[in-house]
């Protein structure tokens, strides 16, 4: 005979109720209760019927995460997969469920949002991005759906959940470490600028430049998609010149590590003639070669804390949006060097 919620109660000489409380890890019951009713749950090998649990609170127990626009290349970005794994991970611990919400199209991606959530299939949704003029979060918005942002929203950010580094300070501190290997040509390269990240730390680069009394160059920023034969054309342009960046400031290792290889491809050494610094500290960070010195802007932490604040708004035990701004630390490694030395 298969073990009932009752059951639990039983053995564990609490209500039902508290059981059902527990399982949804609710703030009204107390840790040490909690951590009894769990242990009696393990001992008799209860698994909570989570559908049934969606049907009595009229939710699903699932939260989507809403990729951007892509033609399948953000599964290749570290940040996305390792994005997508802690929430994953949080939202087990939290006995809720995830959906992927993806799309080759911004009218793609939006009709999937909008077929989970008219079709009662997510209580909310985690966007792992946020750029400029975005119908998806227009959407969100505007249908007043439970969601919250991986980086600063462009728009209504007093009224949004959010959860991103400081990621002006980050690309001040990332300009400000090659300034003090002595570097004072310094490029910044991005893929993409109307994703709110990259221009925050763009942002951030041009103040660390001015405090350092360094002339900012427009033709030392350059922001077009990697692939792009116009885009590859002004980078040999800007690193074959005599007078060359000596160091970059690369908006991702994405970025840093394509970046490397075609220094490489032009005869340009990493870091003897070009130092790199990057941002996330993925794993690609450590395996090219040389590893690059990047910020970690602690993945894990940014997914656990979305997750956590999203379900204590779908829950009902907070109602006022909010803001988490998490610390980032600079990661050393090989890809920078002094000019002294």
């Amino acid at each position: 005979m298969a073990i009932t919620i009752k059951d639990v109660a039983k053995k564990a000489g609490v209500a039902t109720s508290t059981v059902s409380r527990t399982i949804q890890d609710h703030s009204s019951i107390s840790e040490k209760t909690k951590k009894k009713v769990r242990l009696i749950m393990k001992e008799l090998g209860y698994q909570p019927n989570l559908a049934a649990r969606g049907l009595v609170n009229q939710n699903t127990q699932t939260i989507g995460i809403v990729l951007p626009v892509s033609d399948g290349l953000v599964f290749q970005n570290p940040f996305f997969l390792e994005m997508i794994r802690g929430i994953s991970k949080t939202c087990n611990e939290k006995k809720y469920m995830v959906a992927i919400a993806s799309g080759t199209t911004e009218e793609e991606l939006l009709e999937s949002i909008r077929m989970m959530a008219k079709g009662g299939r997510a209580d909310g949704f985690i966007v792992l991005y946020s750029k400029k003029e975005d119908q998806v979060i227009d959407y969100l918005y505007q249908e007043k759906l439970n969601y919250a942002i991986i980086g600063k929203p462009y728009q209504h950010e007093n009224e949004i959940l959010y959860v991103d580094n400081d990621n002006q300070l980050a690309g001040k501190d990332a300009t400000n470490y090659v300034i003090g290997l002595n570097h004072q040509k310094i490029a910044y390269i991005c893929n993409d600028m109307d994703e709110m990240v990259t221009a925050e730390r763009l942002s951030g680069y041009q103040q660390a430049l001015t405090a350092a009394n360094i002339a900012i160059d427009p033709t030392y920023v350059i922001a077009e998609a990697f692939k792009g034969t116009e885009y590859k054309q002004r980078l040999a342009a800007l690193f074959l010149a005599e007078e060359h960046p000596t160091a970059v400031v690369a908006s991702d290792d994405i970025v840093a590590m394509s970046l490397s290889n075609f220094l490489k491809d032009i005869g340009l050494s990493v870091p003897n003639d070009v130092s790199i610094i990057s941002f996330n500290n993925s794993i690609f960070a450590e395996m090219i070669q040389p590893a690059l010195t990047s910020i970690d802007v602690h993945i894990d932490y940014l997914s656990s804390q979305v997750v956590e604040k999203l379900v204590e708004f779908i829950e009902g035990r907070q109602t006022i949006a909010m803001k988490v701004i998490l610390p980032h630390k600079i990661i050393e490694r090989d890809s920078c060097k002094s000019r002294t030395e």
